[in-house]
């Protein structure tokens, strides 16, 4: 392992205090795991406390020319968690910048620290009696708010553009500055996205150009109604009208969610393990074994879940447009408070009386396990955090997956995630989705994808390759999987709405001239190429 110099190490203690430079063994260790086929230690583990403090770690670090990789709060499994890609690096974590600095109940917007999480901030809201909601993620609730934002997570609600609703930030560069982007305007810092002149909070998404200190974010106001809604396609064949029509209902304005529609690999890995069913953990799915876990949990090949917002009336009108846009693809389903309440009280009586289980999945049509997800599902779309979701890492695990406090980089999950975005069309979506399968099956692996509505235009193609870390040659087969992947995007004219480190290096690989300007804007806002170098592709050789 590289040491760092002593002389850095004071420097460091002297920034942000002896007690948050981390360097043993058992800590260095827990701050390299990740779920991806990788490998490297980081140096020291440094925690600043404040904008000034993160300013300080950046100059020290300049001086001795040690890279410092940031995170949040190191929770983005499947892209990197808190890996520092080469060995000898300063993971620079900023879990103790916590602050919810803001709550302005009239702008609807919230001023946050990045280590403020999903969680936090909910229950922040919720103590204070607030008219305002959070979209979080379908992942754990401790990761960031803005640590999502900034690498363009997506969420659930109409405000489900993370980032495309952060507005204003506060970034320290490795020069040393802390800059305010958004123009002068200190009134409208978190009400006027664009501010004057050149608009810059790109430069700090998906990037290594600066460390966002805070951010302002805008928050939902409770609608009058909310229902959700579950769509089952039964038939395959089906599948591309159904794209077709969702994008169509969402340019007329009758969804405004960010829709998620999961295929039945994805539905299973929710529900149970492999381990559990008594299958192997290193080898996919026969289709006779995908087709009897279908068939035990009563789901369909393509599910779809969705939020409803508005005024009572709206709400009832979206629902007569969905059902005419849909009803005559599969079942559709709407969940509203009455209806969930009704629904636990069933799913707690069936679960102690046998009989009442065969009606209720009778009456249902699917699973009880399958309609315990439900109450999760609603809550999501209303921005109440959960773990339940994230325990899709564990399908391929040895270890039973845990019920709460999930981590699956501890936990020796193996996950790559891999998204490409693409045309919102059934024309587009169909054949590549099938070239994927196919890729997945010569490979050994499931086929996980989950089709998430980016806007009316465009969607991610989600895809998950979940491996048994423990298996001779899985972590190779994962990778050399993954490559291929990002190969046939390249030559099908796509590219990732967001990207872990696997794929950084190729990002440019069909845009020279989008890889040269990056680093030059690199070259001028880190000459030393001390921050994150190599992050999204972004690094610092000189690139005449």
């Amino acid at each position: 392992m590289t040491a760092l110099p002593e002389t850095l190490l004071a420097e460091l203690r002297a920034a942000v205090g002896q007690a948050h430079v981390l360097t043993g063994a058992d800590d260095l260790e827990r701050h390299s795991r990740c779920t991806l086929p990788w490998d490297s230690r980081c140096a020291a583990v440094v925690l600043p406390g404040s904008a000034d403090e993160v300013a300080q770690v950046l100059l020290a670090a300049g001086r001795h020319g040690v890279p410092v990789w940031p995170y949040s709060t190191g929770r983005n499994w499947g892209y990197g968690a808190t890996l520092a890609p080469e060995p000898g690096a300063i993971v620079l974590l900023l879990a103790r910048m916590d602050r919810i600095l803001e709550v302005n109940e009239e702008l609807a917007y919230a001023v946050l620290e990045p280590g403020v999480t999903y969680r936090q901030l909910y229950e922040h809201l919720r103590a204070r009696g607030s008219r305002l909601w959070i979209d979080c993620i379908d992942g754990t609730p401790h990761g960031s708010v803005i640590g999502n934002a900034l690498d363009r997570g997506v969420g659930e609600t109409p405000y489900g553009d993370h980032f495309g609703n952060l507005c204003g930030l506060e970034v320290a560069l490795p020069s040393g500055d802390i800059v305010r982007t958004g123009g002068s305007g200190a009134k409208t810092w978190h009400t006027h996205k664009w501010g004057v002149g050149p608009y810059l909070e790109g430069l700090f998404s998906q990037s290594n150009l600066g460390v966002v200190t805070r951010a302002g974010i805008w928050l939902m106001p409770a609608p009058q109604a909310y229902n959700a809604f579950v769509f089952e396609l039964t038939d395959e064949r089906h599948f591309p009208a159904v794209i077709d029509a969702f994008r169509e209902l969402a340019l007329a304005g009758v969804l405004s969610a960010k829709l998620h529609m999961i295929n039945d690999v994805v539905s299973l890995t929710l529900l149970t393990q492999c381990r559990a069913e008594g299958l192997p953990t290193d080898a996919a799915l026969t289709g006779d074994e995908l087709a009897a876990l279908r068939a035990k949990y009563r789901i369909a090949p393509w599910s779809c879940g969705g939020g409803l917002y508005g005024s009572a009336a709206q709400v009832r009108l979206q629902r007569r447009l969905l059902r005419k846009a849909l009803g005559r693809y599969g079942r559709l389903q709407f969940i509203d408070a009455p209806r969930l309440a009704l629904l636990k009280r069933l799913i707690a009586g069936a679960r102690a009386r046998p009989w009442l289980r065969r009606m209720a999945e009778s009456l249902a049509g699917t699973s009880l396990p399958v309609m315990a997800f439900t109450p999760y599902i609603y809550d999501v779309l209303r921005g109440v955090p959960t773990e339940h979701f994230v325990r899709h890492a564990y399908f391929r695990n040895r270890a039973p997956r845990p019920d709460a406090q999930v981590d699956p980089a501890a936990d020796g999950c193996g996950l790559i995630w891999f998204a490409p975005i693409l045309p919102m069309s059934g024309g587009e979506v169909t054949p590549y989705l099938e070239d994927c399968r196919r890729r997945f099956a010569a490979h050994g692996f499931d086929f996980y994808v989950a089709l998430l509505h980016m806007n009316p235009r465009a969607v991610i193609a989600l895809m998950a390759i979940l491996y048994d870390r423990a298996a001779p040659g899985a972590a190779e087969r994962a990778r050399a999987l993954h490559d291929e992947l990002v190969t046939a995007m390249q030559a099908a004219g796509l590219q990732p709405y967001r990207a872990g480190l696997l794929t950084w290096p190729r990002l440019y690989d069909a845009a020279p001239a989008l890889a040269r300007l990056n680093a030059r804007l690199k070259a001028a806002v880190d000459p030393a190429g001390v921050l994150a170098p190599g992050r999204y592709g972004v690094g610092h050789p000189d690139p005449a």
